[in-house]
């Protein structure tokens, strides 16, 4: 009896083999798991610093440059200090999170090293006869202690995924969001502008042409048959309370116009969905501003010709009297505003604005080309400050400027009599120039197939490889074509052909690798917006508000027409299901609800 009852202790303290594998065993999974998370979160951490140095940063160099340009300006040296703890306190948390990770994925691999030791050598244990006693009591036992095991074993795990998310997000004075846009420093508080990533930047319509000002949708499924007669295909249209030939720019369910006259200017915001105006603001009391209003041709550019530019967060907008405003997005704030200057612009300023990371671009070509009154600006988004300026040798001239990135390299590209320049956005430097061009110059630049392609009636169409330095005339341009040169509609490319689309009509495509004319063909009716690439079709919208669609070929093939009923001279904007276009009084929305 006494025996049976020692036999009964000794169970209550054993622990059966079969269970120390299997509580084992769970404990490697979960800790291999957890051993790959943190090794997951090491090699994001380690491809996602993008600098080895804190401060090799390009914005943080156009903050330096426009320093060294003005070296007493104390709100400058504010933000710099700002800028320079940020991108320190950035180097350094990533190097933190490195340091850490490797140490919990060194006590990860040891749990796991001891786990898996553990197992195996309870499972080469022999099984002993089961003791006297009670064998149920001593499974139940063994259960909970198993049950507990895991329980533990989940709960480091937890506990570590944990640590890692705080060492990640930084831990108290360690880190910060990226994009708060704002960064204290001991004294000053200093703003930083939030710049929209190329993703967002593609899945909307920010500005003229689109994003990089190439014309093209990003979305296939856009409409190809309606009759703003009828209604039938029309989601709906609104009135643009003042005229203007400038395009719809649209971010997220908000689309932007700008309007005026002689006398007044204003910009709008319209919701996406319904059509009904969000809000409208005058541009009025800018300072620096002129009260003789410009000489323009109304029935060419009139006073609202440029098309605004949008970057998730503000609106900015410039007129033919040289005003130039941002708004915040609810349209509460006006963040500031400033006049250029009354240009000097036979027809009126209709070149519209670009944008690079923190950057608004303004080609503000005007006169003469020997009165030196055109320049190329770069202006803080956030104030409007100046960060730099560079004087042009050119005429008046109405293009748009685009940003690229080609040869490692982000350029903004140009186009005036007689040349096609490109620029460092970072300081304004001349990188190259080609003189390919002459005439009053208005289709803009694109950027297709590794390749400029700038044109102008009286001139040429002209390829020009952007990797050149200095004056690339001879030695950059791969080719030019003569054929159906436009004067107003900029050309559209998907890489392999590019199309040209003259005022009156006649429509010519060319190889882009060869240069060579694939077809031309007349459409019998006048066109200002320029062509649109929608996956396999170009989109073309006449001035009496038909559109023309085509297959993107070949072959000249027309697809549909479809009539909007009132003129048109803005290019359309393409969002997904959708297509808005400007008519010379109302704002429509082509689509399904």
């Amino acid at each position: 009896m006494r025996m049976n009852v020692m036999a009964d202790d000794n169970s209550r303290n054993t622990v059966p083999a079969s269970t120390l594998y299997r509580t084992s065993m769970a404990t490697a999974v979960i800790a291999g798991v957890f051993c790959a998370l943190v090794c997951a979160l090491l090699v994001w951490n380690y491809f996602n610093s993008d600098v080895a140095d804190p401060l090799d940063s390009a914005q943080f160099g156009v903050l330096k440059a426009r320093q060294k340009a003005d070296p007493g300006d104390e709100e400058l040296k504010g933000r710099i200090r700002g800028m320079d703890l940020e991108l320190r306190r950035e180097y350094f948390r990533r190097q933190a999170f490195a340091v850490r990770g490797g140490f919990l994925l060194l006590a990860g691999l040891a749990i796991f090293a001891i786990a898996v030791r553990v197992a195996f050598a309870s499972r080469r244990t022999v099984p002993s006869p089961s003791p006297p006693g009670n064998p149920e009591r001593a499974e139940v036992r063994a259960g909970i202690f198993a049950r507990w095991s895991v329980g533990a074993a989940g709960l480091v795990f937890l506990v570590g995924v944990s640590i890692l998310a705080i060492i990640s997000a930084g831990g108290p004075g360690e880190g910060f969001p990226v994009d708060s846009g704002r960064v204290e420093t001991p004294g000053t508080v200093v703003e930083t502008p939030r710049f929209p990533s190329d993703g967002e930047i593609r899945k909307n319509w920010p500005r003229f042409r689109g994003p990089g000002g190439a014309g093209i949708s990003a979305y296939t499924n856009v409409p190809a048959k309606w009759n703003g007669k009828t209604g039938e295909g029309v989601l709906w249209k609104s009135p643009i309370p003042l005229p203007g030939k400038n395009s719809p720019v649209v971010w997220g369910s908000r689309i932007f116009l700008t309007g005026a006259t002689r006398k007044k200017r204003q910009v709008y915001c319209f919701d996406a969905d319904s059509g009904r105006i969000l809000w409208q603001r005058d541009v009025k009391n800018v300072p620096g501003g002129v009260s003789k209003p410009p000489n323009v041709s109304e029935a060419e550019t009139g006073y609202a010709a440029p098309t605004a530019i949008v970057d998730g967060q503000r609106v900015y907008a410039i007129f033919a009297n040289g005003d130039l405003a941002c708004f915040d997005f609810e349209g509460k704030k006006r963040l500031w505003a400033i006049n250029l200057g009354l240009p000097d612009n036979m027809y009126g300023h209709s070149a519209s604005l670009a944008m690079w990371r923190g950057l608004l671009i303004v080609q503000f070509d005007q006169g003469d080309d020997e009165d030196d009154k055109s320049e190329l600006l770069g202006l803080d988004a956030l104030t409007g400050q100046e960060v730099w300026s560079k004087e042009r040798a050119v005429p008046n001239s109405w293009p748009v400027p685009i940003v690229i990135n080609a040869s490692g390299k982000d350029q903004i590209i140009t186009c005036a009599n007689p040349w096609v320049i490109s620029y460092n956005p970072a300081d304004g430097a001349e990188l190259w120039r080609a003189k390919c061009l002459d005439g009053d110059v208005a289709p803009s630049p694109i950027y297709a197939g590794s390749m400029v392609f700038a044109v102008n009636t009286g001139a040429v169409l002209a390829a020009i490889r952007p990797d050149g330095a200095g004056d690339v005339t001879k030695t950059h341009i791969a080719w030019t074509g003569e054929d159906g040169l436009p004067d107003i509609c900029s050309p559209v490319s998907d890489g392999e052909l590019v199309w040209l689309l003259e005022t009156y009509g006649t429509m010519t495509c060319y190889d882009v690798q060869t240069g060579k004319p694939v077809w031309e063909h007349d459409l019998d009716t006048s066109f200002n917006a320029s062509p649109s690439l929608v996956g396999e079709r170009v989109y073309l919208i006449s001035t009496d508000g038909v559109t023309i669609i085509i297959e993107a070929a070949r072959k000249f093939k027309e697809v549909a027409r479809s009539e909007l009923g009132e003129k048109v001279f803005a290019s359309p904007a393409f969002m997904d299901g959708r297509i808005y276009i400007r008519s010379e009084k109302n704002l429509f929305c082509i689509g399904r609800r």
